[in-house]
């Protein structure tokens, strides 16, 4: 699909400066030896500018032979140039049988970089339609020698770090993405070398397609002076200072747009009040910046001894002040960088060195395990008017934590069963507890002495009143010592009847066996006598 260009008239400005002149020639690819008639071979076509890699770079330009050669639409899409009539077509990226192919384009300058001149380069690209991905990586070189392959090392340029580099991937087929930044010379450069220096491995790329390459149009390439004057900035060595000379002034050279500093000042100069790393970064905008740091580091440390501190009673603790210091002198006495403390008190320290005396103090206080804190008061029973209730067990004090053998951590507890309950709280120093003895009522079992089975709704039946005791079985025998009623099961009762007949009134004996139904002991038996009265 073609793409659809809104734009306005284009006029091209020979620098971003000012009237700073482009020292680089045909930077517009528009000098042409003769329109181009084919793909690649770019090196035939175009002034001042060599292209290598076996298939070399491709030129397009409306006066292309043939509408794959020119411009705006050619073999690769449909792109207008960023000015004039021209541009240039490179392959950064390939997946093809030679996974680290690449094209480089190198243009000349009319005169050699001045050495400590600071220079605005800038150039524009825009991805081609077909492309297979889109990469971050095509940036410049600039070299005060021709580019080749490294000693015939195809088919990157390796081990060659670019002094301009893109910030983001590049991604617009539409319009152009300008690359800019600014350089130092050192003085001496004629040459500026534009592709991707990096590997397939290493280059940072998003895929469109698999097995295929990624090219990008290369148009208005700059290199000129960034202004008349602008020194790059220095902030000087590090620097190792006492805490008496801050603050420490640090300027940046005057005539940047703008500045940004790492203490979040934004004028030419600031102070530093601390020590660390202080940088500068210094803009020009519609190009670049500049970058100078400086560590500050102070000739000896800031003396401190540490936050005020609790020891245990029989402990002792470590006092140290930081190396460094010529002098120590602490108010018991000592002229040593670390002594022991074992009693509480207010520790102090005066030290001295070049900068200066420093002094500090700490206080150590002794803790003791606060014996006898915790009391849960006497032993207690769930027993209320022969009735087992639950009953609520609570700290005397408000601790700062709460572990009850029950495994809660509140203030208090409800309990229901009879047993041994433990509080304990932690302290810095130990542990303290305190346990309570919690039993139920005692277990009872009675038998009344006569029942009156008429059916009158009152003591109709003859069974065990019981109270923590589990009744197993009740055997009835009369006078001879017959059986006349056995029951197993809780609470087992006789109405008085034998094989569905009313016995007669007069005394039975019964039997019944039990155990204690809390704890499970061993089975008892209970023998009586009861009265049948009729």
């Amino acid at each position: 699909m073609k793409k659809i260009l809104i734009s306005s008239i284009f006029l091209f400005v020979l620098t971003i400066t000012g009237s700073t002149q482009n020292l680089v020639k045909n930077p517009d690819f528009e000098q042409y030896i003769t329109c181009p008639y084919t793909i690649g071979r770019f090196s035939l076509f175009v002034k001042d500018w060599y292209g290598f890699l076996a298939g070399d770079a491709s030129y397009f330009n409306s006066c292309g032979v043939g509408p794959k050669y020119s411009v705006p639409q050619n073999n690769f899409g449909y792109q207008p140039a960023h000015s004039g009539e021209g541009y240039v077509c490179i392959c950064v990226f390939s997946w093809d049988l030679d996974p680290d192919r690449r094209m480089y384009i190198e243009g000349f300058f009319s005169a050699p970089l001045l050495k400590d001149t600071i220079y605005c380069i800038n150039y524009y690209v825009s991805l081609v339609d077909v492309s297979g991905g889109a990469i971050q990586n095509v940036d410049a070189l600039i070299s005060d020698t021709l580019m080749d392959w490294n000693q015939g090392q195809p088919y990157y340029l390796i081990n060659i770090i670019p002094q301009i580099r893109s910030s983001q991937l590049i991604t617009d087929s539409v319009g152009w993405t300008r690359i800019s930044d600014l350089y130092i010379a050192h003085g001496g450069e004629k040459y500026i070398t534009i592709g991707n220096f990096r590997s397939n491995a290493t280059t940072n790329i998003i895929k469109y397609k698999e097995y295929d390459r990624v090219d990008y149009y290369v148009d208005d390439v700059s290199v000129a002076q960034a202004g008349m004057g602008l020194r790059s900035p220095y902030l000087g060595n590090d620097t190792v200072i006492c805490r008496s000379a801050l603050p420490l002034h640090l300027a940046a050279p005057p005539g940047y747009d703008t500045y940004e500093w790492s203490n979040g000042a934004n004028t030419s100069e600031t102070d530093a009040t601390t020590d660390g790393k202080f940088w500068v970064r210094c803009i020009v905008n519609g190009c670049g910046s500049l970058y100078s740091q400086k560590i500050i580091s102070f000739d000896t440390p800031l003396l401190e001894l540490g936050r005020d501190t609790v020891i245990c009673k029989g402990e002792s603790i470590l006092l140290s002040a930081q190396a460094g210091f010529s002098n120590y002198l602490w108010n018991t006495g000592d002229t040593t960088q670390t002594i022991s403390a074992t009693v509480a008190g207010n520790y102090s320290l005066q030290t001295l060195d070049r900068c200066g005396p420093q002094s500090d103090n700490i206080n150590v206080q002794v803790d003791t395990i606060p014996n006898g804190i915790i009391e849960l008061g006497k032993d207690t029973t769930l027993c209320d008017q022969g009735v087992d209730k639950p009953v609520v067990l609570m700290a005397n004090i408000q601790l700062s934590n709460y572990a009850w053998s029950t495994g809660d951590t509140s203030f208090q507890i409800t309990v229901t069963e009879p047993g041994i309950y433990r509080l304990q709280s932690s302290f810095r120093c130990g542990i303290v507890s305190d346990s309570i003895t919690v039993d139920e009522c005692p277990p009872i079992i009675f038998f009344p002495n006569a029942f009156t089975p008429n059916n009158d709704g009152r003591n109709d039946v003859f069974r065990a009143v019981v109270r923590n005791v589990k009744v197993d079985k009740m055997v009835i025998f009369n006078s001879w010592g017959q059986k006349l009623f056995e029951s197993i099961g809780p609470l087992p009762e006789w109405d008085g009847t034998f094989k569905g007949e009313p016995a007669p009134g007069g005394l039975y004996t019964y039997l019944v066996y039990c155990s204690d139904e809390v704890s499970g002991n061993k089975q008892n038996q209970k023998r009586g006598v009861v009265m049948l009265l009729r």
